[in-house]
């Protein structure tokens, strides 16, 4: 009983971590552009991440700087009590839904309490000196130290504020950030659908991506939400050229990127590939392009910096230019490993059938309803996303006939989140 009540309070901690500092109702207060209560939790748990990240470096009381959260979270509530009251009102069986789908993950992931192999080999360690009050020092000499490391931070900062302090309570931030991205499609639904159907929708997108095994320790969930929100205020933003607000859309993309730096190896590529696609299909002024690419290289310099000054260097499991690069230029043995990365390419497609809906969505999309004319951003990302998998797997020495199926449909899944709105498309021009 004591750990359902656990699951509970690390709930209303979550919702109250992410509800400051940008307040729902204080965000559209100040703002020209209008955002729906989820997606002030999104632009919260971005800020909160960046906010995280800083600390992280530091020798920082954990509980302290959770209360400080959550004290200004109550605030904020109290003062717009009445706004709260009728908006809780007006969404009381959305609010339900979540809170069981949220219950029911949780109680699958506490009953099998333990650590996948990742989890337990790379990432634990990490999340575990965090816990024990360790700073970003204290991770050199762990089992590969140089990983990035914002997710474990974040799970150790959860552990810790948890009522029963036991490591997987901590675990449960990936839950929730994976509930709230789905749940915030379900404002992009139209009128046409009702309310009980706009949350038979979100059940299935939520069935579809679901996997208790990734909640065992990795942090493709963390990425998969970096995805899914960027490409949600990507979208939003867009269209949005003709009001001037102060360059919060450019900041707040560049922050949500920034982040995926600091979760995977991996994110260092996604980072360049996101900030690309926007300079490349953003519809704002060549002044601000220039200075959106100066603010992204300078966050490339200072992470490269701290990884140097740390770990002596900007290590990746494998050198860019490696032995097999070369093996690579004879032609049968490229063909035959480009053979093997579509092979597993497929079946990660079905072990994560969201990936299904969302390509059967797109090709309806372009064929249909001519998507390349006004979203040929989803066109590159597609292209560079592919491209980046296949030259992962053609330049590892290792054998990609036994790596491959061990890490290439993680890889597939997290990357699903930046197209997971190409359902909710296509289900709004089907109702229309």
């Amino acid at each position: 009983m004591i750990e359902i009540f656990a699951i509970f309070l690390t709930l209303l901690s979550l919702t109250l971590f992410f509800n400051f500092p940008l307040n729902y109702f204080l965000l559209n207060n100040i703002s020209k552009i209008r955002f729906t209560h989820n997606e002030s939790f999104l632009i919260n748990i971005v800020l909160n991440a960046n906010i995280l990240l800083l600390l992280s470096f530091f020798q920082i009381n954990l509980n302290q700087v959770f209360f400080v959260f959550i004290f200004g979270s109550i605030f904020f509530f109290i003062k717009f009590f009445k706004e709260y009251l009728e908006l809780i009102n007006r969404n009381i069986f959305t609010i339900l839904s979540f809170i069981i789908i949220f219950y029911s993950i949780s109680i699958v992931l506490l009953k099998k309490a333990f650590l996948e192999w990742d989890g337990l080999a790379h990432w634990f360690f990490k999340s575990s000196v965090y816990f024990q009050g360790g700073t970003y020092e204290d991770l050199a000499g762990l089992p590969y130290d140089y990983y990035p490391h914002l997710g474990t931070y974040i799970w150790a900062f959860f552990w810790k504020n948890s009522l029963l302090q036991v490591e997987y309570y901590g675990r449960l931030f990936y839950v929730f950030i994976f509930i709230i991205a789905i749940f915030t499609l379900r404002h992009k639904l139209t009128k046409k659908f009702s309310e009980f159907n706009k949350d038979v929708i979100i059940f299935i997108l939520i069935l579809l991506s679901s996997n208790i095994f990734l909640f065992g320790g990795y942090q493709e969930y963390f990425l998969f939400f970096i995805f899914f929100t960027f490409s949600h205020f990507f979208l939003k933003f867009l269209y949005v050229k003709k009001v001037d607000f102060y360059f919060f859309p450019e900041i707040f993309l560049i922050l949500t990127s920034f982040c995926i730096m600091w979760i995977k190896q991996e994110g260092f590529f996604y980072y360049i590939i996101l900030n690309f696609i926007f300079l490349i299909h953003s519809q704002i002024s060549y002044k601000k392009k220039l200075i959106y690419l100066f603010i992204v290289t300078t966050l490339i310099i200072i992470f490269y910096t701290i990884k140097n000054y740390y770990f002596g260097d900007l290590r990746f499991n494998e050198s860019f230019i490696n032995e097999e690069t070369f093996k690579n230029l004879e032609i049968q043995y490229l063909f035959e490993k480009i053979l093997i990365i579509t092979k597993y390419f497929l079946i990660s497609f079905f072990k994560y059938p969201i990936w299904i809906v969302i390509l059967i969505s797109f090709f309806i999309l372009s064929n249909k309803y001519l998507l390349f004319n006004k979203t040929k951003f989803v066109f590159t990302y597609i292209m560079l996303i592919f491209i980046f998998i296949f030259a992962i797997f053609l330049n590892t020495p290792d054998d990609i006939a036994w790596l491959a199926p061990l890490t290439l449909n993680r890889i597939v899944f997290a990357t699903s989140g930046f197209l997971i709105f190409l359902i909710i498309d296509l289900l709004n021009k089907n109702a229309k």
